[in-house]
């Protein structure tokens, strides 16, 4: 199974013969301020810890989770980023049929079926933002009778939170003895919706997580997951030793205690979203979709050509870069995602799509 992903930056670059730093990169959702200030530094301070193996239980990784969350060290598993938690969730939890709410992360896909594991799916489409209704859950789990349901929560690339409704409904599931699987890798920009609050009602929830996107850590690969003693101490016997390098632990350490700069990440992240929204909406063949994470949703009208031609005259013309959906089920060639940058750069972006667009508006106007 071949996936596509954003942020092939490297591929991209090869391919034009210039360098990823070239590259105005949009089709990744990471923190565009980077790195928490200081990083650099512990990082360099850590280097000689080389030498040894790291730490095999992450601890000072996992006890600054645990301050940051408010739970228990036994309800957290940590991880080479929130990707090989994914793969390795099957085998921890012993199912063998699931529903999948789409569109989700491709890799879910991928890490069910090579653990043999029937993969029911519920595609969700544009009038709810891409994410599901409880009758439509209802229905999907009375038809398959799932072991695991999973949703994304915030949806990705859609944006959009579960309804109150459906969050109801997930917990109610999740105590009636089937797992429900819960991504929640943006939840970061929207930190008050997440569902961690609730695992003590739910033993059979499941909370995937990642200091990727929000503290811009995409090289070090830092995931980990939430759930029960008892899931999480299944999970953690799978997970390789050494699986959390060095360098991962220690910077996760530290990001997580960053207090002011996540208070700048979102004032930032909000103030950017919402203007490119604006700004895109306002563009004649545009539909914009309204999300809380860091970025942003666009649905083209039939009328001009395809995302692809889109993303080809970005990058020609001034090497940005953003994200196709037609690889997501659910979505097909005239959607696109953008993440939410820094003001100059985002400029940049919504200047070359106005640019393209209106190449095209005899083509809207008859």
């Amino acid at each position: 199974m071949t996936l596509i992903h954003g942020g092939n930056v490297y591929e991209c670059a090869s391919e034009a013969g210039c360098s990823p730093e070239d590259i105005l990169d949009y089709s990744a959702s990471i923190n565009p301020l980077g790195p928490p200030p200081g990083l650099r530094e512990l990082l360099a301070l850590t280097f000689d810890r080389l030498q040894h193996y790291p730490d095999i239980r992450s601890r000072g990784l996992i006890d600054a989770l645990c301050a940051f969350h408010s739970l228990p060290t036994d309800c957290i598993a940590a991880g080479n980023g929130s990707t090989e938690l994914i793969y390795w969730l099957p085998r921890a939890l012993g199912i063998g049929s699931a529903l999948a709410v789409m569109p989700t992360f491709s890799e879910y896909g991928k890490a069910f079926e090579i653990q043999g594991v029937d993969v029911k799916k519920l595609v969700c489409g544009p009038e709810n933002g891409f994410q599901p209704r409880v009758e439509d859950l209802a229905r999907a789990v009375a038809e398959n009778s799932p072991q695991a349901i999973l949703l994304t929560h915030p949806g990705s690339p859609g944006g959009a939170l579960l309804s109150g409704e459906v969050c109801d409904w997930a917990i109610h599931t999740a105590r009636g003895g089937r797992f429900v699987i819960l991504d929640e890798v943006f939840i970061d920009f929207c930190e008050e919706a997440s569902f961690k609050n609730r695992l003590e009602q739910s033993p059979n929830l499941v909370i995937i997580r990642s200091l990727t996107k929000f503290y811009g850590l995409p090289g070090l690969r830092i995931g980990y997951l939430l759930a029960g003693a008892d899931i999480a101490s299944r999970v953690r016997h799978f997970v390789p030793p050494w699986s959390v390098n060095t360098l991962a632990q220690a910077a996760g350490e530290y990001c997580l205690r960053q207090e002011d700069y996540g208070r700048k990440t979102l004032e930032l992240i909000d103030a950017e979203r919402r203007k490119m929204a604006e700004e895109l909406s306002a563009m004649p063949g545009l539909r914009v979709f309204a999300g809380c994470a860091n970025f942003l949703l666009v649905g083209l009208d039939r009328r001009l050509p395809p995302a692809p031609a889109l993303r080809r005259a970005l990058f020609d013309s001034r090497r940005i870069l953003i994200r196709t959906c037609g690889s997501f089920e659910g979505l097909d060639d005239w959607y696109f995602r953008v993440a939410v940058r820094l003001p100059e750069q985002n400029r940049k972006l919504t200047d070359g799509i106005r640019d393209w667009t209106g190449g095209y508006s005899p083509l809207l106007s008859s």
